[in-house]
């Protein structure tokens, strides 16, 4: 039976710096994982990812802030190389980077919808592309979406039209990456 504790793994965890992110990343150290890597946006929210890592590092576990702008490939497969050549080839990495837009679907421009698509659906996507390729066998990748997914609200149509996919390629990516032994 694989061992499933967080006990001496490494985690990546992106858009670690606040929210449900920095609350797993608090979480896995206190839990024992031996690093977890943050993953912040932009410099808004560098202060929250350096308040993430001292919490980390007060847990006992390595850590280390990690910059990536999420809406390009290239700029995934950096925040990888960076995660394994900081803290070493990661055992779990999570997704929980998403934007949210409430707004009238009449009223919605071109670059809101190409903005809205490229975080929540471009980038899910060459997360699990870098993640599978870097995670260690037999270890995990996890992404995250809010119930506004399914909720069918009213002026959330970007949101949800953009994130659908992100239930629809971890289903690809288990086939692929599940001769490793990883779970997605």
């Amino acid at each position: 039976m694989t061992n499933r504790t967080l006990e001496n793994k490494v985690a990546l965890i992106a858009g670690g710096a606040k929210n449900l992110g920095g609350l797993l990343a608090r979480d896995f150290a206190a839990q024992g994982a031996k690093a977890v890597v943050i993953h912040y946006n932009s410099a808004a929210s560098a202060k929250d990812a350096e308040a993430t890592v001292a919490a980390v590092k007060a847990a006992g576990a390595q850590s280390v802030a990690l910059q990536a702008d999420m809406t390009t490939a290239g700029a995934v497969e950096r925040l990888f190389a960076e995660a394994v050549a900081a803290v070493g080839r990661p055992d779990i990495a999570i997704n929980t980077v998403g934007k949210v837009l409430k707004k009238p679907m009449a009223e919605i421009t071109e670059a809101e919808y190409d903005e809205m698509s490229a975080v929540n659906a471009k980038s899910a996507f060459f997360f699990l592309k870098e993640a599978g390729k870097a995670v260690n066998d037999n270890g995990s990748i996890c992404t995250l979406v809010t119930s506004l997914l399914g909720a069918y609200t009213p002026f959330y149509s970007t949101y949800a039209g953009t994130k659908a996919p992100v239930e629809h390629f971890p289903r690809a990516a288990s086939k692929e990456f599940g001769e490793r032994g990883i779970s997605v």
